[in-house]
């Protein structure tokens, strides 16, 4: 708020003129409070994959192989995170403590799929080994697409409720920009929106798109047409852990790569994560180009 300030010269019994202060400081932008786009390096080193340290943890159980690289063909002139499949070798990055407990956030990352595995691998969680706390992209790869599921089942796996997906499966060798705003409602619950966008920037899909996994066959509470949108809107969500049991704070931390999912194919294919970005102030959009 800006104010005149009225200044009165007494020694000389004269009052002078209005004084303008200075504006207001502008207001501050809140930051992200996490942000990766692998831009430090190129290549295989740690110094490339966890993007000059901005990923504390980083774990490699695929030797003699390694699957974690960092290319620079990401979006937008930046680089990106390769990672391969190797059937049921696993690799993970993850920064642990990103948001104090029971804080919404927002979390961004863009996603391209090369890979033709169909075993389902976990891949961008909120803990590597707890990833039952929430999934935020499962992929289910096919020869020319793959299915992404959202999975949330912290406190029991109830089928079909806890997984969820969208009628359609996005196509293989696309840059797709996936968004999601985490909600606590109390210290063990939480909502999970989501937004999808293409590789022109269109929203294509969003929380009203994302069906249960048993959509049209198995029923839940009564209905076999839930969406996410419906299940909120009838006052549900989902039960989380949010610390394990040495007091660690599961919710806290976001995780990328590849699980080792059991079944998987060694392909030898790769999929690819860019622009990572996490905020607890708004919706992250798109990356600005480099």
């Amino acid at each position: 708020m800006r104010r005149w300030v009225w200044v009165c010269l007494v020694a000389s019994a004269a009052c002078g003129s209005p004084v303008v202060p200075p504006p207001d400081d502008p207001p501050v932008a809140v930051a992200a409070v996490f942000s990766s786009t692998w831009d430090t390096a190129a290549g295989l080193s740690q110094e490339a994959v966890t993007d000059g340290g901005k990923w504390p943890n980083y774990w490699e159980f695929s030797a003699p192989i390694q699957l974690l690289s960092v290319v620079p063909s990401g979006p937008n002139g930046h680089h990106a995170l390769q990672v391969l499949q190797r059937g049921e070798r696993s690799a993970n990055l993850q920064i642990n403590d990103v948001v104090p407990p029971t804080t919404d956030f927002y979390l961004r990352f863009y996603f391209r799929n090369d890979d033709t595995s169909g075993a389902g691998d976990h891949i961008a969680t909120v803990d590597y080994r707890n990833y039952q706390n929430l999934t935020f992209l499962r992929k289910v790869a096919g020869l020319t697409d793959f299915q992404p599921n959202v999975s949330a089942y912290g406190c029991a796996d109830i089928y079909s409720i806890a997984h969820w997906r969208p009628a359609r499966p996005l196509q293989n060798g696309r840059w797709w920009r996936f968004e999601y705003h985490v909600t606590y409602l109390d210290p063990t619950h939480i909502r999970v929106e989501v937004r999808v966008y293409d590789d022109a920037d269109v929203l294509i899909l969003q929380t009203g798109d994302f069906r249960h996994a048993g959509f049209g066959s198995t029923p839940w509470s009564g209905r076999s047409d839930w969406t996410l949108a419906s299940y909120y809107a009838a006052g549900h969500s989902f039960c989380v852990q949010p610390l394990g049991p040495n007091g660690e704070h599961w919710m806290g931390r976001l995780a990328v790569g590849n699980n080792g999912q059991r079944f998987a194919a060694d392909t030898g294919l790769a999929w690819y994560f860019a622009g990572v970005e996490i905020r607890t102030d708004k919706w992250p959009g798109p990356l600005v180009a480099k």
